[in-house]
């Protein structure tokens, strides 16, 4: 930066990125990004670059709301490296910025890893996407998934890319697929045929 004082906005951009406690953000202050200016708008795009080998997961949304075209190889560079909620952010902005032809490989190679602490993220990733490989993703988490969380929700998910619901938790169906949260398999595994007999798929699809 210049010795030019930042702006209000800027100062405000920063301090949600670098601030005592990013941890507890769900994403960096994009509005104040947006009003950014000339070396203010560069210096702001470099901070979220600088993020990417740290992981901070808001960065890569950020940059693709800012049509940051810059980040796009830094991006395409991390991408490789990056695991979980990380890698599904990356591959969701570069989608957004025509750098990769879709996300969903990505999306649905996060789920399948089947990590609990990334299940969630790669869900919320997955909205929206109609893909054969999002679809048969989620299948296999609906059944084999280590977090009960993910399993129900991958339902919801199935439910809703079945055009059954347009309720994103699914909730009328939530008697059906709450069976699929008990840790044994044999439990769960009548709810899951039952569900897959609803949306039309073989549950050979799970593996």
């Amino acid at each position: 930066m210049t010795s030019v004082p930042a702006s209000p906005d800027y100062l405000r951009f920063v301090a949600s990125v670098t601030g005592p406690d990013p941890q507890w953000r769900e994403a960096v202050d994009v509005d104040a990004l947006l009003a950014l200016k000339d070396e203010e708008r560069h210096e702001a795009e470099v901070l979220l670059i600088d993020r990417l080998p740290l992981d901070d997961w808001r960065a890569p949304a950020a940059l693709a709301t800012a049509e940051a075209r810059g980040a796009v190889m830094p991006m395409k560079r991390r991408l490789p490296q990056a695991n979980g909620r990380m890698r599904v952010a990356i591959a969701l902005a570069l989608a957004a910025l025509e750098a990769i032809p879709r996300a969903d490989e990505i999306v649905a190679e996060v789920l399948r890893k089947g990590e609990p602490d990334t299940g969630l993220a790669a869900l919320v990733g997955a909205e929206g996407m109609k893909s054969e490989v999002i679809r048969d993703s989620l299948v296999w988490a609906c059944l084999h998934h280590p977090d009960p969380d993910v399993r129900c929700n991958a339902a919801a998910g199935l439910l809703n890319l079945a055009n059954l619901t347009t309720d994103p938790l699914a909730w009328k169906f939530r008697p059906m697929y709450l069976p699929l949260a008990d840790d044994d398999l044999e439990t769960r595994r009548p709810a899951f045929e039952d569900i897959c007999k609803l949306v039309g798929l073989p549950p050979e699809i799970a593996g």
